[in-house]
């Protein structure tokens, strides 16, 4: 399971030299780290779905899986802008998934990870090990939002955000179990205001 960390989306920030047919997967890629939708949610958004917010935007989705209406607040200024100024335009799920390849590979995005790819002789899937841009798909979007956030905001608004009902399909999403240990000494802590 792949995510990008918060150093690898700086960097895909920092992009300078973005080739012109990239640009709108570029923007799409930023857009959908920011806000841990599903690609097929994330592709279809429209000025539409942007409603100005107190200290940012806030973005209203019917999520096509669940039927879920969920609103995601953007209080990042590169993403405000993008959405704001220079939304992008469409791109099909093929072109994006072939694209963003690219583009983390212009960012660097190159540590060598093992991951699953197919093997043209064997038409089977193996464990290879490989520069991480290789395994990036649209998946990586909504994985990296979650694993980025977890710990760092409260689960059940995180869950909220990605369309997962239960926390233990979420924790297994994000690679990750619950921490009883946090979660004791968060109510040690919460209970002493009691007492």
């Amino acid at each position: 399971m792949h995510f990008l960390n918060p150093s690898e989306i700086r960097a895909l920030k920092g992009l300078k030299q973005i080739p012109e047919s990239h640009k709108d997967s570029y923007k799409w890629l930023l857009i959908g780290l920011s806000i841990g939708q599903r690609v097929s949610d994330v592709l279809k958004l429209t000025s539409n779905n942007l409603r100005k917010a107190p200290s940012g935007l806030y973005i209203d989705i019917l999520q096509q899986k669940t039927k879920k209406a969920v609103t995601v607040g953007v209080a990042d200024p590169l993403i405000i802008e993008l959405l704001e100024y220079e939304f992008p335009k469409k791109v099909t799920q093929v072109a994006f998934n072939k694209e963003i390849k690219t583009l983390c590979k212009l960012a660097g995005i190159d540590e060598r990870v093992s991951g699953f790819k197919n093997n043209p002789k064997t038409r089977r899937k193996e464990i290879v090990k490989a520069p991480k841009y290789e395994f990036v798909t649209s998946h990586i979007m909504r994985r990296s939002f979650a694993s980025n956030y977890y710990g760092k905001i409260e689960t059940p608004l995180l869950m909220n955000i990605t369309g997962h009902t239960k926390e233990s399909t979420f924790l297994t999403y994000i690679g990750t179990h619950q921490n009883k240990d946090a979660l004791a000494d968060l109510f040690m802590k919460q209970a002493g205001v009691i007492w």
